[in-house]
C-alpha cells in the first residue's frame, strides 16, 4: 500500500510540476512587469523634473553631455519598454519565455537610470543667498548677514579654496615668518580679526546655519536663470547673488616668458600658494631670493624673506617702488631703508627669462639689461586682474570691473558685486573707480548686505561713501594712506632711514584743498586726524606754512 501510494504521489508531481513552474513563471513575469511599469512611471516623472529644472543651455562641458545623453537614453528605454508591454499583452507562453530575460534586464537598467536621474536632481542645491568667492569680502558679508538677521540654510559661500574666509594680507607678512613665536597661522587670522573683530572659525558658520561649500570651483554662470555650475557638475540656484571673486595674479607664463614654469617660482594670492612657499623657504634656508616687482607683494615679501635670513634682491622696471602711490621722495626712504637691511634693489629693468638646473628648479633670473641674478627662490608680484570672466556679456562693465551703483547692485536684478571686481561711484570725488584693497573689500561687502536687507524690508540706506585707504607693514615700519594722490605734494617730517623711529608724511593738495594724506610711523590718533582732513578736504592757504606745521595741521580739525 505504501509503495503504491508513493507511486501515485510521485506521478502527480511529475505531471503537475511543469504546470506549477508555468504558473510561477507567469506570476514572476507579471510581477516584474508591474515593477517595470512602476519604474518607468517614476523615471518619466524624474525626466520631466530634469527637463523643467535643468535647461541644457545652462550646462557646460561634461555636465551638458551627461544630461543630454541621459535624456536620450530615457527616451530609448521608454520606447523599448513599450514594445515589451505590447508583446506581453499577447499572453503567449513562448513569447513570455522569450521576454523574461529582457524584462529582468530592463528592470535593472531602469533602476540604474532612475538613480542617476535622482542624482542629477540632487545636484541642484537652492539657497536664498549665495556668495561666490571665499575671501575677505565673503567673511565680512556673512557676519553682516548674521547681524541683519539670517535663517539657517539661507546662505551659502562657495569658494575654490579649501578653508573658511581669512584675512589675506597675513600671507605676505607674518605667514612667511619661520619663527614659530612670530609666525601667523590659522586659526589666528580668520576674518574678521583684521579689523578688530572676532575670528569667525568654521564652527561659527555651522552654528549660524551658513553653508561653507569649500574646494568648489564655479565654471559656468547663468545669471538670467540664477544658476551656478561647478567643475564637478553641481548646480546651485540663488535668489540673490553676491559676486566676491576678487582678483587673480598676473603670471609671467601668460606672456610666455622663457623658463617661467620652472620649479620654485612663486606667486602669492591664496593660502595654498603661501604654504608651498613656506615649505620651499624651509628647504632653501639662507639661500638667494629674487623678488620680481616693486609693489605691495614685492616690498612685503622682500622684508619677510630678509627676516628669514635670505639674500634678497628686488627687480622692477619703474624708477621707484610703489609708483602708483608713492612719490619719489617717499619711495626713496623705503628703498634706502631696505638697502640698509641688506636688500639689493635693481630698478629700470624686467625679468625676460629664467634659468633652471637639471631638476627643473630655478637657478637664475635673466634681466633685460643682460644681467643674470642668481636665485634659489623667485617670487613674482607684478599685479593682479579682477576675476570677472564668468560674468562676461551678462553684466555691464566699467573700467575693468563690474559696474555697480552705490549699493553694489549690478545691471542684473538680484546680483551684487563687491571688492576688487566692483567699479562703483566714488561719491567723494564724483567719479567711478575700482579699488583693490582689503579695507574696501570688507566695507563694500557689508554695504551690499545692508542694501539687500534694506531692499527686502523697504528701509532706506545711504549710498556708499568711501574714503580710499591703503596701508602696509614691513620690518618695524608701518604706513597708512587716505584719500586721493593727485595734485601738488607737501612733504613733512623725519625720513632719515637711519633714524631709530622715522616719522614722516605727505599731503596732496588739489584746488587749494587737501585731498590725500600719507603717514609713516603714526599713532592711531594721528592716522585718524589724517583721514579726517582728507575726507573733509580742508582748505590750505599757504603750502610753506603747511610744510612747517606738518602733522600738527591735521590735528587742528
Amino acid at each position: 500500500m505504501a509503495s503504491s501510494s508513493n507511486l501515485v504521489i510521485g506521478t502527480a508531481k511529475f505531471i503537475f510540476a511543469p504546470i506549477e513552474r508555468c504558473l510561477n513563471f507567469n506570476r514572476n513575469f507579471d510581477e516584474n512587469m508591474k515593477i517595470l511599469k512602476k519604474l518607468l512611471k517614476e523615471l518619466s516623472a524624474v525626466k520631466g523634473d530634469i527637463e523643467l529644472r535643468i535647461s541644457a543651455e545652462i550646462h557646460g562641458g561634461t555636465m551638458q553631455t551627461e544630461v543630454k545623453n541621459w535624456l536620450e537614453d530615457v527616451q530609448r528605454i521608454k520606447t523599448e519598454t513599450e514594445i515589451i508591454e505590447q508583446k506581453a499583452v499577447e499572453k503567449k507562453f513562448l513569447s513570455r519565455v522569450f521576454l523574461r530575460k529582457q524584462v529582468e534586464e530592463k528592470v535593472v537598467e531602469l533602476k540604474a537610470f532612475l538613480r542617476k536621474g535622482k542624482a542629477f536632481l540632487g545636484m541642484v542645491k537652492p539657497f536664498k543667498y549665495i556668495i561666490i568667492g571665499g575671501g575677505v569680502a565673503a567673511g565680512y558679508a556673512a557676519r553682516e548677514f548674521d547681524r541683519q538677521g539670517l535663517k539657517p540654510g539661507q546662505l551659502a559661500i562657495i569658494s575654490k579654496e579649501a578653508v573658511a574666509p581669512y584675512e589675506r594680507p597675513a600671507l605676505s607678512k607674518g605667514y612667511l615668518n619661520l619663527n614659530p613665536k612670530e609666525a601667523a597661522r590659522l586659526p589666528g587670522f580668520y576674518v574678521c580679526v583684521g579689523s578688530g573683530g572676532d575670528r569667525l572659525l568654521p564652527d561659527w558658520y555651522e552654528e549660524k546655519g551658513i553653508q561653507l561649500i569649500l574646494g568648489t570651483e564655479i565654471v559656468k554662470v547663468n545669471l538670467g536663470l540664477k544658476t551656478l555650475i561647478s567643475v564637478a557638475g553641481e548646480i546651485f540656484k540663488f535668489q540673490t547673488l553676491i559676486i566676491a571673486t576678487g582678483s587673480t595674479v598676473i603670471r609671467l607664463t601668460d606672456f610666455k616668458v622663457e623658463g617661467a614654469d620652472a620649479k620654485n617660482i612663486f606667486y602669492l594670492r591664496e593660502l595654498e600658494d603661501a604654504d608651498k612657499l613656506v615649505e620651499t623657504i624651509k628647504m632653501k634656508k639662507n639661500g638667494k631670493v629674487v623678488i620680481v616687482g616693486g609693489g605691495y607683494i614685492g616690498l612685503e615679501v622682500a622684508a619677510a624673506m630678509r627676516i628669514n635670513n635670505f639674500d634678497v634682491m628686488m627687480v622692477y622696471p619703474e624708477p621707484w617702488c610703489m609708483p602708483r602711490l608713492f612719490t619719489a621722495t617717499i619711495a626713496a626712504f623705503y628703498e634706502s631703508y631696505y638697502e640698509n637691511k641688506g636688500i639689493k634693489i635693481i630698478k629700470g629693468t624686467v625679468a625676460v627669462g629664467f634659468n633652471a638646473n637639471a631638476n627643473g628648479e630655478v637657478k637664475g633670473v635673466k634681466l633685460k639689461d643682460g644681467r643674470v641674478a642668481e636665485a634659489d627662490i623667485v617670487v613674482i608680484g607684478v599685479g593682479a586682474r579682477p576675476l570677472t570672466t564668468l560674468f562676461k556679456g551678462q553684466l555691464d562693465e566699467d573700467k575693468g570691473g563690474i559696474k555697480t551703483d552705490g549699493f553694489f547692485k549690478t545691471s542684473m536684478p538680484g546680483v551684487y558685486a563687491v571688492g576688487d571686481v566692483a567699479t562703483f561711484p566714488m561719491k567723494l570725488y564724483n567719479e567711478s573707480r575700482r579699488v583693490e584693497h582689503v579695507d574696501h573689500a570688507r566695507k563694500s561687502a557689508e554695504q551690499a548686505v545692508k542694501a539687500i536687507k534694506a531692499n527686502e524690508t523697504g528701509k532706506e540706506l545711504e549710498e556708499y561713501d568711501y574714503l580710499p585707504y591703503f596701508y602696509s607693514r614691513s620690518f618695524e615700519l608701518s604706513w597708512q594712506f587716505y584719500g586721493d594722490n593727485v595734485g601738488e605734494t607737501v612733504f613733512f617730517g623725519d625720513n632719515n632711514p637711519l633714524s631709530p623711529k622715522p616719522k614722516f608724511g605727505s599731503y596732496w593738495i588739489k584746488d587749494g584743498k587737501i585731498v590725500g594724506g600719507f603717514l609713516e610711523g603714526g599713532t592711531p590718533e594721528e592716522n585718524k586726524a589724517l583721514a579726517k582732513v582728507s575726507r573733509l578736504r580742508c582748505p590750505v592757504e599757504n603750502l610753506d606754512q603747511l610744510k612747517k606745521e606738518g602733522l600738527s595741521f591735521a590735528s587742528k580739525f
